[in-house]
């Protein structure tokens, strides 16, 4: 999952671009986990460096926008 903190008018390949709000922000040493809220109050977790997390600034209440590529979504039954 990528993450954007702005939507430019630029055309790209992934299609889920989903609105969403930071709820928390767990941050490590090398990776950070990003939880988002997102519509209706379901949610989302994003693991992505602690560098772009710094580079974005994110902060609980920040405004994001993940985007998921198809390919990158696995699925599982129990």
């Amino acid at each position: 999952m990528t993450l954007c903190t702005v939507v430019k008018t630029i055309k790209i390949s992934a299609r889920n671009q989903i609105a969403g709000i930071v709820k928390a922000i767990k941050k490590g040493p090398v990776s950070t986990e990003v939880e988002i809220t997102i519509a209706g109050d379901n949610e989302l977790v994003s693991s992505i460096t602690t560098t772009s997390a710094e580079n974005l600034n994110l902060k609980e209440g920040s405004k994001v926008f993940p985007i998921v590529k198809a390919s990158e979504v696995m699925m599982g039954i129990d």
